[in-house]
């Protein structure tokens, strides 16, 4: 989530890949008070979310249920501050106990894009999410995309060092894409005020402990 790309509005989603590039940069749009609302062909991406994210409903939510998710380590102090979903995406923000989503310093997001992991891989959606980097922030420190097998499915993992972004402070994140049977799963580890071995190893560790659990897998890592 990175400050530096508040400025970065987005026209009318029309088709699904360039719905999940500006999802993935969702927190380019922060709420804006209502004399501050942008006109519809312009509006950020957050406020495109506000508007359109809702509650699943209960079968909805069945049925994600028994397609897969996403188990990472526990996150000790953490709450969560933002989650929205539809029926293409749901989105869900944890920052630590007195922080909120405009002003904190880590924060770990989780997402799944609905069906998507049937029309492309983990390394298209990296892609598609590092592409706007030159222009959201740049100067930007990009590491080499890593291909991964996580319960025998394809992932990749990359690591993004922003050097300016909100108060022209640092941030920077991890993070991991798992291609489900149907669903494409993403978690971000992220942090703000510059990097420091704390921080890297706690979005390392975070990362390297979160895997992919089938409907059905009973083991500890996926209760």
């Amino acid at each position: 989530r990175f400050g530096c790309l508040d400025d970065l509005v987005v026209e009318p989603l029309q088709d699904l890949l360039q719905q999940l590039q500006l999802f993935a940069w969702h927190i380019a749009g922060r709420k804006r008070s209502a004399s501050n609302v942008r006109p519809a062909s312009t509006r950020s991406v957050r406020q495109v979310l506000l508007e359109t994210g809702h509650t699943l409903d209960q079968d909805a939510a069945e049925a994600l249920g028994t397609m897969g998710k996403l188990a990472a380590p526990a996150l000790p102090g953490f709450v969560v501050g933002y989650s929205a979903s539809n029926a293409q995406q749901s989105i869900r923000e944890e920052i630590p106990r007195g922080e909120t989503v405009e002003a904190w310093t880590r924060m770990v997001t989780t997402q799944r894009f609905i069906g998507l992991a049937q029309r492309t891989t983990p390394a298209a959606y990296a892609q598609s999410v590092l592409a706007p980097l030159p222009r959201a922030c740049p100067g930007a420190a990009i590491s080499p995309v890593a291909n991964l097998t996580i319960a025998g499915r394809p992932a990749v993992r990359f690591q993004v060092d922003c050097p300016h972004s909100v108060g022209e402070r640092p941030e920077s994140f991890i993070l991991l894409a798992v291609a489900g049977r149907s669903d494409m799963h993403v978690k971000q580890a992220a942090w703000r005020g510059g990097t420091t071995p704390a921080t890297l190893n706690w979005g390392h560790q975070f990362i390297a402990g979160t895997v992919l659990c089938a409907a059905e897998d009973r083991s500890s890592a996926c209760r």
